[in-house]
């Protein structure tokens, strides 16, 4: 009753998919780690939070990527390697409107 009228309201308000087999507290506890560390980035705090006696078990077992926070990691780690690809055609435009406008 309590996963009916409480746990799963909840994963669809925050649009969490649910699994074919029941979805319960134990996804419930992997979201909010997983919540909890994107939004803080507080990995500790996460731990403390669902009670976990190693960093460890909160960091492996409980908290999960999202697709848009690969993505941005990846695309981080492009910039670093490659920098910004598009500089020269900003720099180029810049300096034909600055002249322009002389």
């Amino acid at each position: 009753m309590l996963r009916r009228d409480v746990l799963y309201p909840v994963l669809d308000r925050l649009n969490i998919p649910r699994s074919s087999r029941p979805a319960g507290f134990d996804c419930f506890r992997h979201s909010a780690a997983s919540f909890n560390n994107a939004e803080t980035g507080n990995l500790k705090l996460a731990q403390k939070l669902l009670g976990h006696s190693t960093l460890n078990m909160t960091a492996n077992v409980y908290t999960h990527t999202n697709a848009e926070a690969e993505r941005e990691g990846a695309n981080a780690l492009e910039g670093a390697i490659y920098g910004d690809p598009f500089a020269l055609v900003r720099e180029s435009r810049t300096a034909k409107e600055t002249a322009a406008i002389n």
